[in-house]
Order: C-alpha cells, then sequence, then structure tokens
C-alpha cells in the first residue's frame, strides 16, 4: 500500500528525513538486509555515555562521547565534545555503519565543515579496530593519517591518531575514555 506524503511526512521532522536521506546517499553499499547495529556487539557495548582525556599538539583535552543507535538501529552514532582548559571547544561525530564481519563504514563530520569516510577494520590478532586515510584538511598540506580505536575492558577505550612520516607512524595523540559514571 503506497502512503500519501501527507501521511508519512506529517510524522517525521524534517531535519530526520533529511538526515535519513543524506546517509541513504554516505552508504550505498549497505543494504536493507545489513546487519542492524542493535546486534552488532560494538555497538552493544559501547552504547551509553563515556568520559575521557588526553593531549593533541601540548594542550590537554577533556572528552565526552555519547554513543546511541539512530534510525531504526541501522546506525551507531558517536557524539564527541573536545573542551581545552582555556574553555575552547570541538565537536564532531561519527556515524556508523556494519558492512561484513569485524568492518565499518564511518563517516566523520565535525563543526568546522570537515567529513571524512572511513573503512575501518578489526585486526583479529591484536582487536584493534583501525583505519588509514588521507587528511586533506591539515595546514601545509594533506597527510596519511591512521586512527586506531582498541576495547581496553568492557568500560573503557583508548583511540590514538597517527601521521605517516618517512620512518613510520607518528603518534599524534592517545585518548583513553571510561563509562560514565563507572
Amino acid at each position: 500500500m503506497m502512503l500519501k506524503k501527507s501521511h508519512w511526512a506529517s510524522r517525521v521532522p524534517g531535519q530526520a528525513w533529511t538526515s535519513l536521506v543524506y546517509l541513504a546517499f554516505l552508504f550505498p553499499s549497505a543494504t536493507a538486509s545489513a546487519q542492524s547495529m542493535g546486534s552488532d556487539p560494538l555497538a552493544s557495548g559501547l552504547k551509553g555515555e563515556w568520559v575521557g582525556s588526553g593531549e593533541y599538539e601540548g594542550n590537554r583535552l577533556d572528552l565526552t562521547r555519547d554513543w546511541t543507535l539512530e534510525l531504526w538501529d541501522q546506525f551507531l552514532r558517536a557524539d564527541m565534545r573536545v573542551t581545552m582548559p582555556n574553555g575552547a571547544s570541538f565537536s564532531g561525530l561519527t556515524y556508523w555503519k556494519v558492512v561484513g564481519e569485524d568492518e565499518y563504514q564511518v563517516v566523520w563530520m565535525d563543526a568546522m565543515g570537515r567529513m571524512q569516510p572511513l573503512a575501518v577494520t578489526r585486526d583479529p590478532e591484536s582487536g584493534i579496530w583501525a583505519s588509514e586515510f588521507l587528511d586533506e584538511y591539515v595546514e601545509g598540506g594533506p597527510e596519511q593519517r591512521r586512527w586506531e580505536f582498541e576495547l581496553t575492558g568492557s568500560e573503557s577505550y583508548v583511540e590514538r591518531l597517527f601521521r605517516q612520516t618517512a620512518e613510520g607512524w607518528e603518534k599524534l595523540t592517545e585518548w583513553s575514555f571510561t563509562r560514565s559514571g563507572s
């Protein structure tokens, strides 16, 4: 049965439709029969609020992450907020989608207008989730980067960001997170 636009459009806010259409274009290889994030073990373990800390370019950072399932559990969303001691802040978000066993498509978006697609896979030996990508928003020109995500327990995880140099991977930052309230 085909529903008239007035029937379904009046029940879903405009922003939700915009997000739905936008995500459908970002993840074209994800099929309707793809695994729901609601049954994904990584997503199940991450849902909730997390707090973290770390350093970037000599600046101490306080971080928060709020992981939620979105759009009928088809996406895992991570809202991030970074605060520096001087009060400056930065925000970003990611959408995760299962595309295979231990494989995700991730889209990073931030308040500076950057949008970076990432292919994230899990190394079966180390258990570390990682993605290598070209960061075109680096002062001085594009750089090859590597992002890592490592579960360090049921209540903690670590994220690391590296850049490629002639000598190998140079660590730029490491952020440690714990579940809020734990």
